[in-house]
């Protein structure tokens, strides 16, 4: 007895059968992959520049104080001079020898510098008008100056450093004008204005 084997019809591959993906598939994948990637990279480099001009203020702001505790501690002389727009020098006692060493920081590339004497609203340009923001023996400063922080490319917005006259800093504020104290309304009290008698 012999086993037949039953004859299996032939399969052969055929190209309009076969799983797989078409050019165009291809392409229009490679397009979604490209566009995501590009406008991931375009905001990974505007977080760059933001950091980076963050960076720069708070490095600002941190030259500020330091001269300002270095003037209360030596009494006074310690200050910041701004006559340029890329770069800043401080006046400080680095080194706690008494004598006041100069320090130029220069600023990332691509930011630069400006400022502005509130309540003015134009910005004046340190190279053409430089200005040194000086501490006396109290922390003081003489005036406001409003210091402004801008990255060359644009879409990123400025900071903003105050300095008050008090000394004070503010990063990042508002200064529409000065501050003005304000006046009493009713200046004439008398003594029996809303004394009740106790009985």
């Amino acid at each position: 007895m012999q086993k037949q084997i039953p004859n299996l019809p032939s399969q052969e591959a055929k190209l309009s059968n076969a799983a797989g993906v078409s050019v165009v598939e291809l392409l229009v994948v490679m397009l979604i992959v490209a566009g995501l990637s590009t406008f991931a990279l375009i905001s990974f480099q505007r977080s760059s520049r933001t950091f980076r001009l963050t960076g720069a203020t708070r490095n600002l702001s941190a030259y500020l104080e330091k001269a300002r505790v270095n003037s209360v501690r030596r009494h006074g002389g310690a200050n910041v001079v701004f006559n340029s727009t890329t770069s800043y020098t401080a006046n400080i006692d680095f080194n706690g020898t008494g004598t006041l060493y100069a320090r130029t920081i220069t600023l990332p590339p691509g930011t630069t510098l400006s400022y502005r004497l509130p309540p003015a609203t134009s910005s004046i340009d340190p190279s053409a008008t430089p200005i040194t923001i000086t501490y006396d023996w109290r922390g003081r400063t003489s005036t406001t100056v409003l210091l402004t922080l801008t990255d060359s490319t644009g879409g990123i917005t400025p900071s903003t450093v105050m300095v008050g006259p008090a000394g004070d800093l503010s990063t990042d504020s508002t200064v529409t004008g000065p501050a003005t104290t304000p006046t009493p309304q009713n200046t004439s009290v008398t003594t029996t204005t809303a004394i009740k008698t106790m009985q």
